[in-house]
């Protein structure tokens, strides 16, 4: 599973930002060092976190996940908009467990619109729970669909759900679900015990049933 993790990193994602890059010399040379900062921050996220157990504050998934949005703003421009509603970034989660949710709604959900749309990250502090929210007003799916089949067969089998949720389930404890509609967008809420993840401390051992 933490090879099926580590391929989110497709070839055209670095040959687009790439090319990107070249162009951005040519015409905005700050803006160039910018994107490349943010390419070689999100590959080392990348490359360094896959398969990784241990716990990261969810500031560094933003880090990365920021890093993710800046270069696609610049192939995308106007067409992705980027909002953000944190409550709270006191508390730990997987690395590469909220990332790849943003990364699935720019690419499948957003992306698919000829219009684009707005991608919105949340995060609130609940009783027992920190809540983490990935939505997009892009083409949506049919969820409920997806959820009984488990292994989907459709275009959307690659976005690699099911992984993502694994992760969360088996480090944590938690829980992620996901909401669709087709035409409407898709929202990923991510739900992390405390129990597990306040304070940066990993409770080794928690009683997964």
């Amino acid at each position: 599973r933490a090879e099926l993790m580590a391929s989110q990193i497709k070839p055209h994602f670095i040959y687009n930002t790439l090319n990107s890059i070249r162009t951005l010399i040519k015409i905005d040379p700050e803006q160039a060092q910018k994107t490349v900062y943010d390419f070689s921050t999100y590959l080392r996220s990348n490359l360094e976190n896959v398969g990784e157990r241990e716990l990261i504050s969810f500031s560094d998934e933003l880090r990365h996940i920021n890093a993710y949005l800046n270069i696609e703003k610049i192939r995308f421009g106007e067409r992705l908009c980027v909002a953000e509603d944190i409550g709270t970034k006191s508390f730990q989660i997987p690395p590469l467990s909220v990332q790849p949710l943003v990364e699935n709604a720019v690419k499948h959900g957003l992306c698919a619109k000829m219009d684009g749309g707005t991608v919105t990250i949340r995060s609130r502090e609940e009783a027992d729970v920190y809540v983490v929210e990935v939505e997009d007003d892009g083409v949506g799916f049919d969820a409920e669909n997806f959820e009984k089949k488990k292994k989907v067969k459709d275009k959307f089998s690659h976005i690699g759900l099911e992984n993502i949720r694994f992760r969360i389930e088996e480090i944590t404890n938690g829980k992620l679900e996901i909401h669709s509609m087709p035409g409407k967008g898709t929202k990923v809420p991510v739900i992390f015990p405390k129990a597990i993840v306040e304070g940066g401390e990993r409770h080794e051992g928690h009683d997964r049933g």
